[in-house]
């Protein structure tokens, strides 16, 4: 069944819709093989990734998304800042997108005891949801076999710890095998091009988790529902810069069925490119604030309690 444009237009901005801008990708373009090998495993280098990621107190990214979803292809731009550490750490992400010739927006702010959520998808009016983060915390748990949704970025990573939170789920739902060293071409200052040398993580889903997802014990290869990707693939700083193993891109991938002597193609559901990254602690904590004015407001609390309380525990 196919979904009006409005309707995908919501799950894209709700699934977390960290994905490309259409065309060439100013960040990715013309890789250049490497041969040099990694110190570490596929896990490891990103169990590296998450501890570095969560050490840093301010971080500032602008972003490009695109999600292939329910037969359309969306894109947008938006912004990702984080300020502090631990579970009193405030985020912040924006997200556009334009529907015809109306923007379509999503508004995400974790700050130091409210979690505020805004959507703006025309042609449906806007919606203002908040969280008490004190119930939040005292109401979750910490999981006994936690499930592989968590690893998808449908939004509450933001209210969970954001980045840190987001490769720290992967690290736990996919085996990744060696990584592959790369560089790829970027737009110096000056407009000139550089090499940037990067890692490259592949990971399937580990099988207690694929299992989690699926409701069998021992499932296929390609039994996940169309929405729920196979494999993710995520690039790691390789340099020795300000942030080595940044995760510069995250992207989910699909396989198609396979056909007789025509080996699965490979479609991406969704992927996130963040650019113009800072670590930098001139971030203002003013961002982290709501003023909800005369708007209507829902209490959202009990939802995200109910809906966190198995599978997810804050960072």
């Amino acid at each position: 069944m196919r979904r009006s444009f409005p309707s995908v237009m919501v799950s894209a901005l709700c699934l977390g819709s960290w994905l490309l801008a259409p065309g060439p990708w100013p960040l990715f373009q013309e890789p250049v093989a490497s041969g040099q090998e990694p110190a570490a495993g596929g896990q490891q280098l990103l169990a590296e990734a998450v501890r570095r990621l969560d050490g840093q107190t301010a971080i500032s990214a602008e972003l490009r998304y695109r999600v292939n979803a329910f037969g359309h292809d969306l894109a947008g731009t938006g912004s990702y800042l984080q300020l502090g550490a631990g579970p009193q750490r405030l985020l912040r992400l924006e997200l556009r997108m334009q529907v015809g010739e109306q923007p379509a927006t999503l508004l995400e702010i974790r700050g130091t005891d409210r979690y505020w959520i805004r959507r703006d998808v025309p042609p449906n009016p806007p919606t203002l949801g908040r969280v008490n983060l004190v119930q939040l915390r005292r109401g979750l748990r910490r999981p006994d076999q936690p499930g592989g949704d968590d690893a998808l970025p449908r939004g509450a990573w933001i209210i969970l710890g954001g980045l840190p939170r987001l490769l720290e789920a992967l690290e736990n739902h996919f085996d990744f095998a060696a990584p592959r060293a790369d560089e790829v071409f970027v737009a110096g200052s000056g407009g000139e091009r550089q090499a940037l040398p990067i890692w490259v993580l592949d990971g399937k889903w580990k099988p207690d988790r694929l299992a989690a997802l699926s409701g069998r014990q021992s499932p296929a290869e390609g039994s996940l529902p169309e929405q729920l990707p196979d494999r993710v693939e995520i690039v790691l700083d390789r340099s020795d810069q300000s942030l080595p193993l940044f995760p510069y891109r995250v992207s989910y991938w699909k396989s198609a069925p396979q056909t007789a002597g025509n080996a699965a193609a490979q479609r991406e559901l969704l992927s996130l490119e963040l650019f113009n990254v800072h670590r930098s602690g001139q971030i203002d904590s003013r961002q982290f604030e709501y003023h909800a004015g005369d708007q209507e407001v829902l209490d959202l609390t009990a939802a995200y309690i109910q809906r966190l309380g198995g599978p997810a525990r804050q960072r």
